[in-house]
């Protein structure tokens, strides 16, 4: 009974003793800010709110220059997406993908009298604008990159692809949908038809991974 008594005192003590240490710091405090500093008291109020004005302030110029940043980085990365979107659309990039490589070749015996092909640049061109017209987006025919500008012409004994000669068999690729681009030209009566009707050999792989080069034409620097 004892021992609690006195574990009891020595609590009120220390109670006491923190009361008595508050109470010493709000006297302090109430003394301190006596009639002869109100003054004091007025400027240092005036100067911390300058100094928070002047802080909130700098910190909205701050905000103000990141998110320019922010947008001027966002702005740069789109401008350089739809350059290389324009790049790739016009050719100058090579470009892979999923798609089908379809293969013309001359009808057993090679070219026919005086050495002209059975295949004809209007043959080629029906593959071209079938292949476009069922959704593909990059074209090529032996290693030519086919663009806007782009010219098949048959000129006797060889073709001009990009003003570079070339000869059958044509090797033609086209990135896009394999199932759509195979479909497109097994059509009954469609542009394969036609051209096996005449004796020329027409093959179609498709394939997950093919590649479509860059245009390399005469006409760039």
């Amino acid at each position: 009974m004892k021992g609690r008594q006195m574990w009891g005192m020595l609590g009120m003590l220390l109670l006491l003793g923190i009361l008595l240490g508050v109470q010493f710091r709000v006297d302090r405090g109430v003394q301190a800010v006596g009639p002869e500093n109100v003054g004091d008291m007025a400027v240092l109020l005036l100067r911390a709110e300058q100094q928070n004005h002047q802080l909130s302030g700098e910190l909205a110029t701050l905000k103000a220059q990141i998110l320019r940043q922010d947008q001027g980085a966002v702005r740069y990365k789109d401008l350089v997406q739809q350059l290389d979107q324009a790049r790739a659309e016009a050719g100058l990039t090579p470009v892979s993908g999923k798609g089908v490589e379809v293969t013309m070749a001359e009808p057993p015996g090679g070219p026919g009298t005086q050495g002209i092909f059975a295949i004809h640049d209007t043959d080629v061109l029906s593959i071209l604008n079938e292949l476009r017209a069922a959704g593909a987006y990059a074209l090529s025919i032996n290693g030519q990159r086919v663009v806007a500008t782009t010219e098949v012409r048959e000129a006797g004994t060889i073709f001009s692809i990009n003003n570079t000669p070339s000869a059958p068999p044509f090797t033609i690729v086209a990135l896009g949908n394999p199932t759509t681009l195979r479909q497109a030209l097994l059509l009954r009566g469609g542009v394969v038809d036609t051209l096996q009707a005449v004796g020329i050999g027409i093959k179609i792989r498709t394939s997950q991974t093919l590649t479509v080069p860059a245009y390399q034409g005469a006409d760039l620097p």
